[in-house]
């Protein structure tokens, strides 16, 4: 008898146990790493990455992989961009979740004409992340998804998913998260810089055939809401020197064979109050480290010249921004922050190349021990 209450007392506890009854398996579902979202003829067409999660874990027990790791490229189109998500998940083999996707891959079209619609998606979907990367393309974002990566790394291991870790030496064009975009988006000045994305078949082979590497190429700017246009990383350059995210930058001075490194350069910018219109002036600050003196020239001679350089650099830039009549390097964002009551968004929005009074530029080389003669 005491048996028998004993075994209905522990069935009983056993019923009211809580278990995690909704709770899926990981291989029950799709995780996706990165949305591309596209415009054509009146509908999106939503493309969804997703890894396999398996070649992922080979990572840890393997020191290379002997095959290209698998990616699935699911496809749908609407008139929204729900709806092109909703055709994807009625399609696919097991359910999608997208509550890993790190990166999104915009077509211009989107950039062009769709941005609030896309700013709004994101907005509203609860799984999708703030610090996700945001890229441009004018290519196939089928075949950005289906780029390559060194020794056959998951997807994982490029710039569409880890462009800090890619770019933090050597700088040049700064990634951008979905974060920065809803910032800055509806505000009356500055402007956004959206890193553009290209398959680079040039640079890198294996086994003779070249790898497809997702690279930045430039970027598309935005100003208050509207689409600016493409600007080249060439005519970026300028960049690199203004936007205090550099840590370090290789600079080369052909003619004179000298290579010096630039480490951690800073820019002070002050805006001059007494004027009609608000004015500038630019201050950068940099250390560097000579690395190559192939001609032994003076070093305060070739810190005269990297000097002369980097204000080309900026004006080069500057001139860029004003073809387009945009703010390239968000200065006129100092006066608008700090100077409000001073003039109004009129007058700080007529920032051109004549808006900076003063570009200085303070650069102290030192030797590196082993640096070539």
């Amino acid at each position: 008898m005491r048996k028998l209450i004993a075994v209905m007392v522990i069935g009983c506890q056993l019923l009211l146990t809580t278990g995690c009854w909704g709770m899926k398996e990981i291989q029950a579902q799709t995780y996706g790493s990165a949305l591309g979202i596209d415009y054509k003829e009146g509908e999106f067409i939503l493309y969804f990455e997703a890894l396999n999660f398996a070649d992922i874990a080979k990572q840890e027990g393997a020191a290379a992989l002997q095959e290209k790791t698998s990616v699935v490229i699911g496809e749908g189109k609407g008139e929204s961009i729900e709806e092109a998500f909703t055709e994807l998940e009625q399609n696919a083999a097991l359910p999608l979740y997208i509550g890993h996707i790190n990166s999104f891959v915009l077509s211009e079209n989107v950039i062009r004409k769709k941005m609030k619609d896309f700013i709004e998606y994101v907005g509203k979907e609860p799984l999708l992340r703030y610090n996700s990367w945001l890229f441009v393309t004018n290519e196939d974002i089928k075949k950005i998804f289906n780029s390559d990566s060194f020794f056959n790394l998951p997807n994982l291991f490029t710039i569409i998913q880890r462009p800090e870790t890619v770019i933090n030496e050597n700088y040049f064009i700064s990634p951008l998260k979905f974060s920065e975009l809803v910032s800055k988006f509806y505000q009356p000045v500055g402007s956004i810089l959206i890193p553009s994305m290209v398959i680079n078949e040039r640079h890198y082979t294996d086994k003779g055939k070249e790898k497809k590497i997702p690279t930045l190429n430039g970027g598309y700017v935005i100003s208050k809401q509207q689409h600016k246009g493409f600007v080249s990383k060439q005519d970026l350059i300028g960049m690199k020197w203004v936007e205090n995210k550099a840590t370090v930058m290789f600079f080369s001075l052909n003619k004179q064979k000298v290579s010096v490194e630039i480490m951690d350069p800073k820019t002070n910018i002050k805006v001059l109050e007494q004027q009609k219109k608000p004015l500038y002036d630019l201050e950068v600050k940099a250390n560097g480290i000579l690395k190559q003196n192939i001609d032994n020239l003076d070093m305060e001679k070739i810190e005269k010249k990297v000097e002369i350089k980097i204000k080309q650099d900026i004006l080069k830039t500057l001139e860029t921004g004003e073809k387009i009549n945009t703010d390239l390097f968000n200065i006129s964002e100092k006066a608008y922050r700090y100077h409000v009551n001073k003039w109004d968004n009129k007058i700080i929005n007529s920032f051109d190349k004549t808006s900076i009074n003063n570009i200085k530029v303070n650069i102290h080389i030192e030797h590196s021990e082993n640096y070539k003669r």
